[in-house]
């Protein structure tokens, strides 16, 4: 999943490099938000849930938490450099990444790998 991200990272900044200062600008916000959520993501998925099952449960939470303080700083932090960039170059890569990273996690999760940690059974006697 954070190769996904990592790709279609590079690959908005460089379309946004190859158009000018504006789209660049954009392109470098967007992307930049999207490789945060992209590496809050990985490290959601990366860590031993197995190891701390008391806290496995509130791993997404602390995901979902985390994407939105992401969020929350970059609105805060762009909104001075507002007029300086394109609208679209900044939505359209982090819509982009934010798709894909989401759809490759809900796979990685379908199939097995998840943030619940199921009660060990017991041997028989």
């Amino acid at each position: 999943m954070a190769i996904v991200g990592g790709v279609l990272v590079a690959l908005s900044l460089a379309a946004g490099a190859l158009s000018g200062a504006g789209a660049w600008t954009g392109a470098l916000w967007g992307a930049g938000a999207g490789a945060a959520l992209t590496a809050l993501t990985a490290l959601a998925l990366w860590f031993p849930w197995e190891r701390y099952p008391l806290l496995a449960s509130s791993g997404v939470m602390l995901s979902f938490a985390g994407k939105v303080a992401v969020m929350i700083a970059v609105v805060l932090l762009l909104g001075p450099h507002r007029e300086s960039i394109d609208p679209v170059w900044f939505f359209v890569p982090l819509a982009v990444v934010l798709l894909a990273v989401t759809g490759v996690e809900i796979v990685t999760l379908a199939t097995g790998r998840t943030l619940t940690v199921e009660p060990m059974s017991r041997p028989q006697d």
